[in-house]
């Protein structure tokens, strides 16, 4: 029986999940109607609490590929806010494909009042009466899930979250690389978000830039930006009170591979020679041999850490060299949200709508990144004026505040067309 759950929670098509869960309920009658988990019973009181505490409210239906991990990436943060944002006016039930991580994560949700439901449930969540809307995020769920829930419910809203162009992102990772299967995923992704983009009622995009190249690609359907919320934090230790620098992201993600081994082979050699004494911090989970090679007294490759605060509290500088990538880059908002100043690329400081020098530091070559870095590290007043204004392009908009408005005002004005 263990062994059959462990399947079902694996990369399997939902046909197979469906297969599979059939022949559970076959052989153990009723046993998988606690939500396909072995839930402690106070779990299985917090997944009723949040049920019933908005049983009557209009119902929305979130898909994703797992259970956000806001401590390991910002697409998980994003989501997480995202969701917790619909809860205030919505019924919010969450779908995950997988559930790769232990009860914790998801245990998060329940205690914010979203319910959690199994992928393979998706036919009952979307026949009540009180069901409005259900939002796909990504292109592998869109192509799972859009065509399934047109013909289940065809008058159910369907908002497409994006969380970044795909085929955007790998169309520079190819410009930078030249690596011929990254055009090819580039193609295929492209005449994918444009079909899920077609197929849609809405498509939420990460950033202007984002929404920009959609526009182009599916004329006609309704584009909107949903960008990375970021809760605005204590601003930590003044000037003189830090130092050394820091990265975090997770190092599974091809752009942040390349940003740190990019900074590591070109741009760390000339920071060294303009601030000898100068350390680095890298923070992120699957850390390539190439990587982790780097480790040494000076820098620090430190893998998955639970509680960042800490290194956002001591940096003095955040960097985030990206030479490619979409959307908007959770880790630029989350440091700029704890008053760290950030050195990052144009491509880094998409949608935020930042301003060399004012909010940020940009430098696409690896000479004026190190400069700028230096410039910041060293300059007390320059590093104070970038810092109080990045917060408060935060404050003012990317707060879950903020952002919670842009959400409800998105589906209210869908609903009313």
């Amino acid at each position: 029986m263990r062994r059959l759950k462990k399947i079902l929670q694996d990369n399997l098509s939902l046909s197979a999940k469906l297969f599979l869960r059939r022949l559970i309920l076959t052989l153990v009658p009723g046993r998988l109607r606690a939500r396909n988990r072995e839930h402690l019973p106070q779990d299985l009181k917090q997944l009723a609490a949040a049920s019933d505490r908005n049983r009557d409210r209009p119902r929305v239906v979130v898909f994703d590929e797992r259970v956000p991990s806001p401590d390991r990436d910002a697409g998980s943060l994003r989501m997480l806010l995202i969701l917790k944002s619909l809860a205030k006016w919505y019924h919010v039930t969450f779908v995950p494909f997988n559930r790769p991580q232990g009860i914790d994560y998801e245990r998060a949700l329940w205690q914010a009042g979203i319910e959690t439901a199994d992928a393979t449930d998706y036919r009952s969540l979307l026949k009540n009466k009180n069901i409005r809307a259900a939002i796909v995020s990504r292109p592998s769920m869109g192509s799972t899930f859009i065509h399934r829930i047109r013909r289940v419910n065809p008058k159910v809203l369907i908002i497409f979250d994006m969380v970044d162009t795909h085929f955007l992102r790998l169309q520079r990772e190819y410009e930078i690389s030249g690596h011929a299967a990254a055009l090819s995923e580039a193609k295929r992704y492209r005449k994918l978000e444009r079909k899920l983009a077609e197929l849609s009622d809405v498509v939420w995009c990460a950033s202007g830039e984002d929404k920009k190249v959609m526009e182009r690609e599916a004329p006609g359907s309704r584009i909107e930006v949903v960008p990375t919320i970021h809760e605005l934090r204590d601003s930590g230790k003044a000037f003189e009170d830090r130092r050394d620098l820091l990265f975090i992201g997770s190092l599974a993600h091809r752009p942040n591979e390349d940003a740190v081994l990019f900074f590591m082979r070109e741009v760390y050699p000339l920071v060294r020679k303009i601030l000898p004494s100068v350390r680095l911090d890298i923070i992120g989970d699957f850390a390539s041999a190439a990587i982790q090679a780097c480790d040494s007294e000076d820098v620090r490759i430190r893998g998955y850490v639970p509680d960042v605060e800490p290194y956002l509290r001591n940096a003095r500088v955040f960097i985030a060299p990206l030479r490619f990538g979409a959307g908007i880059k959770g880790k630029v908002g989350e440091a700029m949200a704890h008053g760290v100043p950030v050195v990052t690329t144009s491509i880094g400081a998409e949608g935020f709508g930042l301003t060399d020098g004012l909010d940020v530091m940009i430098g696409d070559d690896p000479e004026s990144f190190a400069n700028a870095i230096q410039k910041l590290y060293s300059q007390q007043d320059l590093w104070e004026r970038v810092a109080q204004n990045s917060r408060v392009r935060i404050e003012r908009n990317f707060t879950p505040e903020v952002i919670a408005e842009t959400i409800d005002n998105s589906l209210r004005e869908s609903f009313a067309n």
